[in-house]
């Protein structure tokens, strides 16, 4: 037997009182359930759906549907570092580096006609700063719009990494810019430079991370229309 519309729907509903509420999800999780129930129906009629569908859910063993949503979440995780690195390396080997190049010689000649040999990290600092902040309020809109699609959610932990680097650059006013007494130890140098690397490498990604959001952003509003959602 097919499942109508309606029982599919129900099936839908089911998922989601499991805690599964990514769109995308349920209907991953749905392919997989579905000819399951409708075996089950086909064997036992006046089995109801409520009834197959919890023998499904079981079929699965302890962890339940949990393994579908991690395996597609995995998936998209995987993809998403995939797009990063490739689009890095067109970064790195295209005539877009120059813009990091130039924005570098920019804040060192800002440096210099300050007569201020670490004003370079200030600099720095406040354009990533500044540059993330633009970079979280042009995407939050559709953040909100497709937060319900895991293809999106899962790919929006870049603003993780972008965190991560405002943190960074907020130490640095401490430990590079303005260093504290008596702090000329190996480990501390060892720390100073992990900073300044993971500055510059924030400053590289900045350039990369909006294309790798968008394609992510592209792969969701096609779910979306195929969807219906």
């Amino acid at each position: 037997m097919n499942l109508t519309k309606e029982q599919i729907e129900q099936i839908k509903k089911l998922i989601s009182k499991k805690g599964y509420v990514h769109i995308d999800v349920q209907y991953e999780i749905l392919d997989h359930v579905a000819c399951k129930i409708e075996e089950l129906l086909e064997e036992r009629p006046t089995l109801s759906l409520e009834d197959a569908f919890r023998k499904v859910h079981s079929s699965f063993g302890i962890f339940g549907f949990s393994t579908l949503e991690e395996s597609y979440t995995k998936s998209i995780q995987a993809r998403v570092k995939k797009y990063f690195w490739k689009e890095m390396r067109a970064f790195l080997s295209s005539y877009r580096i120059l813009y990091p190049i130039l924005l570098g010689l920019l804040i060192y000649q800002v440096s210099v006609i300050l007569n201020n040999p670490k004003a370079w990290v200030l600099i720095l600092s406040g354009f990533l700063i500044l540059t993330s902040l633009a970079f979280i309020g042009s995407y939050w809109p559709k953040y909100q719009r497709l937060k319900n699609f895991a293809s999106f959610s899962t790919s929006s932990n870049l603003f993780q990494l972008v965190n991560f680097g405002i943190i960074c650059c907020l130490y640095s006013y401490q430990w590079v810019y303005k260093v504290p007494q008596g702090t000329d130890s190996l480990f501390f140098h060892i720390f100073q430079g992990a900073i300044i690397l993971v500055m510059v490498c924030f400053a590289l990604s900045i350039f990369v991370l909006p294309r790798v959001l968008d394609q992510s952003i592209a792969e969701t509003e096609a779910l979306k229309r195929v969807y219906g959602e």
